[in-house]
């Protein structure tokens, strides 16, 4: 009671990231509102699902990044009797900085597994549409592919005789297709399993017409649901 009083005007401690609705509306009446952290765990399951790279998350990382910090600065702030709320916030961050870590890795991983085709997706890019890659992201795949340029030249080029009277399009990693690591394109067949957020519009799989309700679980191949995928409609699981 005597600490009570010593503190009358002291304000509740704000609770940790995951126990509070900090999202935007959602986009239809279907929709169920999700924090930030969710919506970051489900864009990661998504990025392990999908057999291609989706769009970064560009708005949503810049934000679970803030609140982080804005967490991170809160728990500095927290006297020694605050010790269990200190260890939900340290507990809550370190789960959130490993969402995110994951999500970026799972990224880097595709990046590095599909260099070529990633980068000629990105020059045919229409300008309007989501961002693909990040900046670091697209910083990141130029210097790949310069320094793998950089190392076929060293080791199969710089050893042959008149190698430089080769086709350029055959010393180039972009244009020689044939036998190329880097040059994986992403199967839009795999079957993958998803869950549909909403009711979602009909579409036609094998002569047959799919309409996915709120909650139905189906397994598909990625291909015929690819535009649910980059609109939310569905969350791959």
């Amino acid at each position: 009671v005597a600490e009570q009083a010593s503190h009358p005007h002291r304000p509740p401690p704000a609770l940790p990231l995951s126990f509070c609705r900090i999202m935007a509306e959602p986009s239809s009446s279907d929709d169920v509102a999700l924090t930030d952290i969710e919506l970051l765990q489900a864009a990661w399951i998504n990025e392990l699902r999908a057999p291609e790279l989706l769009p970064h998350e560009h708005e949503l990382v810049l934000r679970v990044k803030e609140q982080v910090a804005e967490q991170e600065a809160r728990v500095e702030e927290l006297d020694e009797r605050d010790s269990l709320l200190r260890s939900l916030y340290e507990m809550d961050n370190e789960r959130t900085n490993y969402q995110l870590r994951s999500y970026l890795r799972t990224r880097l991983e595709k990046l590095t597994k599909m260099a070529i085709f990633i980068a000629r997706r990105q020059g045919e890019a229409d300008a309007e549409a989501r961002p693909l890659l990040s900046r670091p992201e697209q910083n990141f795949l130029g210097k790949y592919l310069a320094l793998y340029q950089d190392h076929i030249d060293a080791e199969a080029w710089s050893s042959l005789q008149h190698a430089e009277q080769l086709p350029e399009q055959l010393r180039q990693i972009a244009t020689a297709a044939a036998g190329n690591p880097l040059n994986v394109t992403p199967d839009l067949s795999a079957h993958v399993f998803c869950t549909a957020r909403r009711a979602c519009e009909r579409f036609t799989f094998h002569d047959e017409v799919v309409e996915l309700q709120p909650g139905d679980t189906v397994l598909l191949p990625y291909e015929p649901i690819r535009h649910l995928v980059l609109d939310g409609s569905v969350q791959l699981t």
